[in-house]
């Protein structure tokens, strides 16, 4: 028997595992229903036959009715029509209870019609809620009009024997009565809850469905992402590369073009070959050639010095050092190139003061804060440089009595080439500050400065002690700015 159950079980399961969840309970539910209708109906013949003796031919056709009806119900349902299987059997029930009910009172004197009313009602409010859950809106109506009918039916051809009594009459009255309001209370409850339900159901279902696709784009989104990072990094690396191997060939060119530029202003020293007017101006023209060639070498360096800071990774270009040292050798070069010294450097570290840092890219940060200040100032005007410690580690300083940065262009002076609008004719790239912040994220340190228009500006970098960087700093740029004006 139980191994019935299970296969039976298992064939609803099959049979409805593309339905909603409410259409799979409600098939269980009414299969159970129609297995208990088989059961009990046999054994509720057998108990009329023995205890109820009286019309025994009517009774075991209702019976049979109902048996045959539950049989067809059970079929329905395992084939996957459910609504058809609750209308035919809400539909048989009601039929068969009060058409034998009527047909039995027309043709044979009960011996306790109220009792029967009584138990046809109870009847009816099992069938009714059969109708409700099961059946189509339509069938359920139906079912109650036929309830109702034969209700009114019964009252008036069997309830009205002059064999009751005042209180019978009375109880016929009540049963008449409050039977057919709390039918139409059952049903229009029943019906507004089942609606209740079947909304609350496919707003369910609904939100699910939303819920499934908003997983299923957000799964594609995931992977369009991953893909799309992937294919960034792989146009990354190759644009470093790119710019790596076009700056390393023009390097070579360049540096031939400079060779011959220097060749050629010996031999129009030594050889006198041109007369003087013609000799100044090839002089002249050499001039501008050889400082056209100085700023493309500068450009080819920087746009290097970037490429590198960008794609930075690991910890071995770090090095134990003195900061006092490498600031001075910086310094050092500036004032060598120049006829009067224009680069004051102050030292207030400890003495034995080192830390862990890149002395390239501390060197190329110094170098491209001193050159702005230089470049931006008049020729008397002095850059001083001080380097000092703080708790945490080390700080440089950079101050300039320089034209300054307008207060609308600070918030955007480490961009990659970008200029503030006050330069005037002074040539520039645009780069040197993008180089600055870049090294100062590698470090995983701080820079601010404040600038005021024909002023000056002072920038500060503070590097930790123990340097030593994330891989990923220097590439998602982690570094701390504080801009003041």
């Amino acid at each position: 028997m139980l191994r019935h159950l299970t296969a039976l079980l298992d064939r609803l399961n099959s049979t409805y595992r593309d339905r909603s969840l409410f259409d799979r309970l409600k098939a269980r539910l009414l299969a159970t229903i129609a297995l208990v209708v088989l059961v009990y109906m046999p054994l509720n013949i057998a108990k009329n036959a023995w205890l109820q003796p009286t019309v025994p031919v009517a009774r075991t056709v209702l019976n049979l009715i109902v048996w045959t009806a539950g049989l067809a119900c059970l079929r329905a349902v395992m084939k996957g029509r459910l609504e058809r299987a609750g209308n035919g059997l809400a539909l048989a029930m009601a039929i068969a209870v009060h058409g034998m009910v009527l047909l039995v009172g027309a043709t044979a004197t009960p011996v306790q019609p109220l009792s029967i009313g009584i138990q046809t009602f109870a009847f009816d409010l099992v069938i009714l809620l059969v109708a409700i859950v099961f059946a189509s809106r339509l069938v359920a109506t139906v079912v109650l009009a036929i309830m109702v009918a034969g209700q009114v039916g019964f009252y008036f051809f069997l309830l009205h024997s002059p064999n009751l009594d005042a209180a019978g009459r009375i109880s016929a009255d009540t049963l008449l009565r409050e039977g057919m309001l709390a039918k139409g209370l059952i049903f229009v409850l029943g019906i507004t809850l089942v609606r209740m339900i079947d909304a609350a159901h496919r707003h369910g279902e609904e939100t699910l469905r939303r819920s499934i696709t908003v997983n299923e784009n957000l799964e594609r989104l995931e992977r369009e992402t991953r893909i799309l990072s992937e294919r960034r990094r792989e146009f990354l690396e190759a644009q470093r590369e790119f710019i790596s191997m076009v700056s390393h060939e023009f390097r070579t060119p360049l540096t031939t073009v400079q060779g011959a530029q220097y060749l050629l202003d010996g031999l129009l020293v030594k050889s006198g070959i041109l007369s003087g007017s013609v000799a100044e101006k090839t002089g002249r023209w050499l001039g501008l050639q050889s400082s056209g060639l100085a700023t493309l070498s500068k450009l080819v360096d920087q746009v290097l010095m970037l490429n590198r800071t960008e794609h930075i990774t690991g910890k071995a270009s770090f090095e134990l050092q003195s900061p006092g040292s490498v600031i001075a050798e910086t310094v050092g070069r500036f004032n060598d190139s120049m006829e009067t010294a224009r680069v004051v450097l102050r030292d207030d570290l400890p003495s034995g003061f080192t830390s862990s840092m890149d002395p390239g890219l501390v060197k190329a940060a110094t170098e491209n804060l001193i050159a702005n200040g230089l470049k931006y100032s008049q020729p008397e005007k002095l850059v001083r440089v001080r380097v000092f410690g703080e708790p945490q580690g080390w700080a440089l300083e950079v101050v300039d009595q320089g034209r300054g940065i307008p207060a609308k262009d600070q918030a955007s002076v480490f961009e990659p080439f970008f200029r503030a609008g006050n330069v005037g004719n002074v040539s520039g790239t645009g780069l040197g500050l993008s180089i600055v912040r870049r090294v100062v994220d590698f470090h995983r340190g701080r820079i601010e400065f404040e600038s005021r228009e024909n002023t000056g500006t002072r920038f500060v970098i503070h590097f930790p002690n123990a340097s030593l960087p994330l891989p990923e700093a220097a590439a998602q740029g982690k570094g701390a700015l504080v801009r003041s004006g």
